[in-house]
């Protein structure tokens, strides 16, 4: 049995992941206060807008091939190498499109400053992009130590290079190219694991992939893909608007409150990534399943509450010690995000247990619809409410989120077999 199997390589696990993870998530939260505190608040609202571009725009090389492999390599049904170099050459190619995209935004939607901000930053979200899916096949791999390696070297690289490119440069250009060389010397680290794991003399020769292999793939990844895309968005379009509508000094006191917020997603996310595994095997055994699902849900609804209640009661202390008094205006927005953190929390296992179930159809749906719900509360609300509009249209959304997911787990759910039929019996079978 793999170590990440028993009671003690579980908890082995998660330690690994939440070091790991909380050094790489802490590294860019120092690095967005220093940014913040040297740039000020509107100069800071532009980097927050930039870096928000082009990880939307990074998210299409994805194609749902990170959490397509980790599911494929949990399974362990044979080709391992295939499903490797089959998602990384996809990848590969969906990065040419990437680039125009960046390159269009940066010549069409900014200008100066801001448009070597868009350039520098695409170039670190595709080398980002690509350590990350390195990550999927570690976890597919339920190779936790050595993700943990690749993500706490991320982190000392991000907080290194941008702490430095601050200090040295003190301009939003510098910091970007800074973010740039740090995604960089990651993208290697990974890379350099993806070959130990995989060395080249030991391939056999033929294609990088079968076009029948490919089309497969994708056939189970896109809709994961567009899942993930619509969800982030729904997610980042109030930085759009908040652009768009309010101007970049409203942006950057609200992207102060949204950084302590994702700092806050760090549990849910540790938990999920080290869980889902179990998940995706579990797929077989449906009555596992829900047990599994059940406890995982449970325990992410308590820590939601334990977290946003102390996110709630301390905002302003956090937010005038991390960012200081003239950032003060972010407290409104972080309260209305601290009381949604439980429903944020559920929501990630929801999601989690929907894509486990091979629903991840049902998950593109979902996700579309709370897309169009957020942009008309953001139309509505950010006019007259700026940040904590935009907050408000956050929180109404996963609440919405959670009502769909929990109907569309009750209704896909096997049915259980009745003994005195053999007929229901073997439906409930087909069924699971």
């Amino acid at each position: 049995m793999p170590p990440g199997r028993t009671p003690g390589g579980a908890l082995r696990n998660l330690s690994l992941k939440a070091t790991s993870l909380g050094l790489e998530r802490g590294g860019r939260l120092l690095v967005a206060v220093a940014a913040a505190a040297v740039l000020g608040r509107a100069p800071f609202g532009r980097y927050v807008f930039a870096s928000t571009v082009t990880a939307m725009l990074a998210l299409g090389t994805d194609l749902g091939l990170g959490i397509w492999t980790t599911r494929a390599l949990a399974r362990g049904r044979g080709g391992d190498e295939d499903v490797v170099r089959l998602g990384l050459a996809l990848r590969a190619l969906a990065s040419l499109p990437y680039v125009l995209a960046v390159t269009a935004a940066a010549l069409l939607t900014a200008e100066g400053e801001a448009r070597a901000a868009i350039a520098w930053l695409g170039v670190a979200a595709l080398l980002n992009a690509f350590a990350d899916h390195f990550g999927a096949v570690l976890r597919g791999y339920e190779r936790f130590a050595d993700e943990a390696r690749l993500n706490a070297a991320r982190a000392v690289l991000t907080t290194v290079s941008g702490l430095a490119a601050l200090a040295v440069g003190r301009s939003l250009a510098a910091l970007c190219a800074g973010m740039a060389a740090a995604s960089l010397g990651g993208f290697a680290y990974g890379l350099a694991t993806m070959v130990r794991l995989h060395p080249p003399a030991s391939r056999v020769a033929g294609p990088i992939f079968h076009r029948g292999r490919a089309r497969h793939a994708l056939r189970q990844a896109l809709p994961m893909w567009l899942a993930g895309l619509v969800s982030l968005l729904y997610f980042k379009v109030d930085t759009l608007f908040l652009h768009a509508m309010a101007g970049d000094a409203e942006l950057g006191v609200y992207g102060a409150a949204y950084k302590l917020f994702e700092g806050a997603m760090l549990l849910p996310a540790v938990v999920l990534a080290v869980t889902f595994p179990q998940l995706a095997r579990a797929h077989d055994d449906p009555p596992a399943q829900r047990r599994l699902e059940q406890r995982l849900g449970a325990s992410l609804l308590g820590l939601g509450f334990l977290v946003g209640v102390t996110l709630f009661l301390g905002r302003a202390l956090l937010v005038e010690t991390v960012f200081g008094v003239g950032f003060r205006a972010a407290e409104r927005s972080l309260a209305v995000l601290a009381a949604g953190i439980p429903v944020l929390y559920v929501n990630f296992g929801l999601t989690h247990f929907l894509l486990a179930r091979n629903l991840e159809r049902v998950t593109t749906g979902l996700s579309f619809m709370m897309l169009v719900l957020n942009v008309a509360l953001d139309v509505a609300l950010i006019p007259h409410g700026g940040g904590p509009g935009a907050a408000w249209a956050t929180i109404l959304s996963e609440l919405a989120l959670t009502a769909c997911c929990l109907g569309a787990l009750r209704a896909t759910a096997p049915r259980r077999a009745l003994p005195s039929s053999p007929a229901t019996s073997r439906r409930d079978r087909r069924a699971a």
